[in-house]
């Protein structure tokens, strides 16, 4: 509620006030993106159009950037091009390590909390190379322009991956791609990209503003063998509707335990990437129960089918057939595996 307050006199300032309060008050949400910077956006694009802004210049092929991190190098990445051997030749890359990329959301960056935790938890567990994809070079504060770079920035990707592969450097089968927010979507185009060739992708609360069922570039269950998304604030920041081969929703996928009044829907949008890396290392891992259909979770009470799947973790679910809708409960705070 803070944040409206302040956004409405910043737009009394600027002599827009009358047209903020004129229009639909479910149009406008203040949010955080993944620096933890306060936003508002929103969800109506006749709303957007109001104050909009041109979008930064962005060269996908050059500002899209690739950091290296492998048991050599975990703290101290080396950049790699598309195309330029060299950068691969002279770095820590071991064609013998699974791959894993990952992709920040609106705001982010190299210093974002997704790169530092999730790169931690998979060097707990083994040798990856680990490739963050930085994109902040064309993320910009007016969130549609940032939500137009999802295929842009998954192609970039994609073209990155069949480099790696030419060069003999990368197997296909040994990539997975993680993305949060709209990271998630830029995972899934990602795939599109490689035909739906990779392994696994795994899309953590993929971003619902300004993207529909009908989006073409929105993550899909195409874009990978296997496609696993995590929804944690469903209806707000995040897709309430099942997306992957396996969709898991804890605590019903819409709010977070131990996220308190969570207005803007920041804090269970990124509790998506917590369940994840807690996933990463745990001896007893997320199980969620599957639940008869989609309908289910939309009521809140799961008809237990009787099968039941691991949400996350390393190894992925590849190869398990691993399919449909998944509920399981959450403790409120780390570690939120609930063992009861």
């Amino acid at each position: 509620m803070i944040g409206v307050v302040i956004f409405l006199v910043a737009l009394r300032s600027a002599g827009l006030t009358a047209l903020a309060e004129n229009h639909d008050d479910h149009a406008w949400q203040v949010t955080y993106d993944d620096g933890g910077h306060l936003h508002m956006i929103s969800r109506d694009p006749y709303a957007a159009n109001l104050f909009d802004q041109p979008a930064p210049k962005f060269d996908p092929e050059y500002d899209t950037r690739f950091y290296l991190y492998t048991p050599t190098n975990p703290e101290m990445p080396h950049q790699i091009w598309n195309n330029y051997e060299n950068s691969v030749i002279y770095s820590a890359f071991n064609a013998s390590y699974p791959t894993r990329f990952v992709i920040h959301g609106w705001g982010g960056d190299i210093n974002s909390p997704i790169n530092r935790r999730i790169r931690t938890e998979l060097f707990s567990v083994g040798k990856f190379n680990i490739i963050f994809v930085d994109w902040s070079n064309g993320n910009d504060v007016f969130y549609p322009n940032s939500r137009r770079l999802v295929y842009p920035v998954g192609i970039a990707t994609s073209n990155l991956i069949d480099f790696l592969v030419r060069v003999k450097y990368l197997r296909r089968q040994d990539v997975v791609v993680i993305g949060h927010s709209l990271g998630a979507h830029a995972a899934g185009n990602v795939g599109k990209g490689q035909g739906g060739r990779l392994p696994v992708i795994i899309g953590l609360d993929p971003a619902l503003p300004f993207f529909a069922m009908d989006s073409v570039d929105r993550i899909k269950d195409t874009d990978a063998e296997y496609v696993e998304v995590i929804h944690t604030n469903g209806g707000v920041l995040g897709f309430m509707e099942p997306l992957g081969d396996a969709d898991f929703y804890p605590n019903w996928g819409r709010i977070q335990p131990g996220c308190g009044v969570d207005i803007d829907g920041g804090c269970a949008h990124g509790r998506a990437v917590d369940l994840y890396v807690e996933s990463i290392s745990s001896r007893v891992g997320f199980v969620g129960r599957q639940c008869s259909s989609f309908q289910d979770i939309r009521n809140g009470i799961c008809t237990d089918t009787g099968f039941s799947a691991s949400m996350g973790g390393e190894p992925t679910n590849r190869g398990s057939r691993v399919q449909g809708i998944f509920y399981f409960p959450t403790a409120n705070g780390r570690p939120f595996v609930n063992e009861c």
